[in-house]
């Protein structure tokens, strides 16, 4: 008797004398589930590819934290960031100067951002050196500059070419003075991704400082790379308040946190639609089973006269209906799996074959298609899918167990 539900169940999903729209009702709720497990597991493999792309790439160039001086320069840098660097919640720490110039070379013109690094320092804080596309950055001398892969192809600048700089100058009173005018040679192109690569450059601080008026051995502020990404508001207050000079504290989520804050919602989007397409898939179930009994009617009552307990005929079409979600989700989970772990090659060979990228290198951080399978995500998708199947079956299978076989049979 404890497998009779069971048996039951698979010569009825088995059997070819139901009714063909029975049949296809079944195939669509089958056919729903997977489609919408497959969808869910790839779409949320693509948003943790997404924000691990974020956080390897970009926000390995950018400063988790920084404590920018309101107006005079920080003086005496070496002994004021050594106490900043001990900090438990900080991995390294890096001086810096940054300004606005207008970078020429020929006839091309580009504004950009300047920041003023000590390439020593900056390695604790930044992978900038992995991101080099053109030269070498192994140093960064005062007569040297490092571009961003979009300055250089608009101002049309390569490696070993020397561009000109202007600077703005500010007089004792506060006052914009007339530009100062630096002619640099490109040592090296960095390619990050998106407009980073349009909007800054790269100089000796050393020099930047001296082209810009700064006491000797002043700088503008101070970097920091935290080991916890997530806690830079937090973090940035605590580094700010032992600070012995007035500075702004800034952290990512001030310049960066629109991308992270865009992927965390479009996540919640799509599991919400995806979870309702599961949900209108699981309705199918309904109305199958629902049909089904009614086809049944008179096997039902058959089987309740022969002394079937109704909890079995509750079993059995709960289990004839949870095979369709069984089988949808399981065929689902395994092409979800697939195609997220082959949707960046797939998105390259496409871009490949027809030339036409969705994902522009000039405006986003990466110009492919990232995937990170995560195997909780994974088994939670595929567990609300079974439950949502299974709870659909309730009502149906009840609708079966309250067959009275003295109306049933006598109708016949």
């Amino acid at each position: 008797m404890a497998s009779l539900s069971w048996q039951l169940a698979q010569r009825y999903r088995k059997s070819r004398n139901s009714n063909a729209f029975i049949r296809f009702i079944a195939a669509s709720s089958t056919i729903g589930i997977g489609l919408g497990v497959a969808i869910l597991i790839l779409a949320l493999s693509v948003m943790n590819g997404f924000e691990l792309a974020l956080k390897d790439k970009l926000l390995s160039v950018i400063p988790h934290v920084e404590l920018q001086a309101v107006s005079d320069p920080i003086g005496n840098w070496q002994k004021k960031i050594k106490p900043l660097q001990q900090h438990p919640g900080v991995v390294a720490g890096a001086p810096y100067i940054k300004t606005n110039t207008m970078i020429r070379s020929g006839a091309k013109v580009k504004a950009a951002s300047l920041r003023g690094i000590d390439l020593q320092l900056e390695q604790g804080i930044s992978a900038l050196g992995s991101f080099v596309v053109a030269g070498d950055l192994s140093q960064i001398s005062e007569h040297q500059i490092v571009l961003g892969k979009g300055i250089a192809d608009e101002v049309q600048a390569k490696v070993g070419d020397e561009v000109q700089l202007m600077l703005p100058q500010v007089t004792a009173d506060g006052k914009l003075a007339s530009h100062k005018h630096v002619s640099l040679t490109v040592v090296a192109i960095v390619s990050i991704g998106g407009q980073l690569d349009y909007q800054q450059a790269w100089v000796d601080i050393a020099a930047l400082g001296q082209w810009l008026n700064y006491p000797q051995g002043a700088v503008q502020g101070f970097a920091f790379k935290i080991a916890d990404i997530f806690t830079a508001p937090t973090l940035s207050r605590e580094l700010g308040n032992m600070a012995t000079d007035y500075v702004y504290m800034l952290d990512w989520f001030r310049t960066q946190g629109h991308l992270y804050n865009d992927i965390q919602m479009v996540r919640s989007i799509l599991y919400l639609v995806l979870v309702l397409v599961l949900a209108v898939a699981c309705f199918n179930i309904v109305a199958t089973l629902v049909m089904a009994v009614r086809e049944k009617q008179g096997d039902i009552a058959i089987l309740l006269t022969m002394g079937m307990p109704r909890r079995r005929i509750v079993k059995a079409f709960m289990w004839l209906g949870w095979l369709n979600g069984l089988t949808g989700t399981l065929v689902g989970g395994v092409v979800g799996l697939l195609l997220a772990w082959q949707i960046e090659p797939l998105f390259r060979l496409i871009t490949s074959l027809t030339g036409f990228s969705l994902l522009d290198s000039s405006i986003y951080f990466v110009d492919y298609v990232p995937s990170h399978i995560e195997p909780m995500q994974v088994v939670m998708t595929i567990g609300i899918a079974l439950i949502m199947s299974l709870l659909a079956t309730i009502y149906p299978a009840l609708s079966a167990s309250k067959v009275q076989p003295a109306f049933v049979l006598g109708q016949r």
